[in-house]
């Protein structure tokens, strides 16, 4: 099985790619997995032919056929500016299709309380959170495509176990536990089971419980 992550800095963080192909291969899935990635980059930027990390992607589509393809677009626009982020979605959707079996729209967090960006639009992290997963849930819908929900994942540990940080200190990024609940989240969409085998991750019994709780 392979499949295929398009996406930018809430992707490539902690190597979450390597995470969801270990937790995979560690109960029974025989997945390759591949990425193609860049900080802040947003889905329209494909568009340009010339540009390295596109070249990346028209390399990938011509040597593979995908059984998954991830596409998650830069954290703010979804919500800041729908029509940009239709646009972008459209553009990739069109090129990938082809290529992938099945597409899943990668739905991010809402920024934490504190972050200027949240000052700066009049958001809280879960107005923030809504907004993407509105956003999300529209584009999947027009293109018949699946949402892999991790920003509402995100928000459901926030509220009910603040002791669990999944943001790094910047207030956007995920932490290591973060990116552990998006490989997770992106484990159950795909493969509609939560996995029985997680010690690849090295989380506690109590975040483990969590986690299942908030996933499933």
């Amino acid at each position: 099985m392979k499949i295929l992550f398009i996406g930018n800095s809430y992707t490539f963080y902690n190597d979450m790619p390597a995470m969801f192909e270990k937790l995979a291969n560690a109960n029974g899935h025989d997945v390759s997995v591949f990425s193609v990635t860049k900080g802040g980059r947003k889905l329209i930027a494909y568009k340009d032919n010339e540009d390295p990390v596109t070249q990346k992607l028209d390399d990938l589509l011509k040597g593979h056929h995908f059984d998954v393809c991830f596409i998650q677009e830069q954290s703010v626009l979804p919500a800041a500016d729908f029509q940009a982020f239709m646009d972008g979605v459209d553009f990739v959707v069109e090129k990938v299709k082809n290529f992938a079996e099945k597409l899943i729209l990668y739905a991010t967090w809402g920024r934490k309380d504190g972050c200027p960006k949240l000052e700066e639009h009049n958001w809280t992290t879960e107005s923030m959170t809504k907004l993407l997963s509105d956003a999300y849930s529209k584009a999947a819908r027009s293109h018949g495509a699946i949402i892999s929900p991790v920003g509402d994942n995100f928000l459901k540990i926030t509220t009910k176990h603040p002791e669990i940080d999944l943001y790094n200190a910047d207030l956007s990024h995920p932490s290591y536990l973060g990116s552990c609940l998006a490989a997770l989240t992106h484990y159950f969409t795909v493969f509609n089971e939560f996995p029985e085998s997680i010690d690849c991750l090295s989380l506690s019994d109590d975040t483990v419980a969590a986690f299942r709780a908030a996933v499933l």
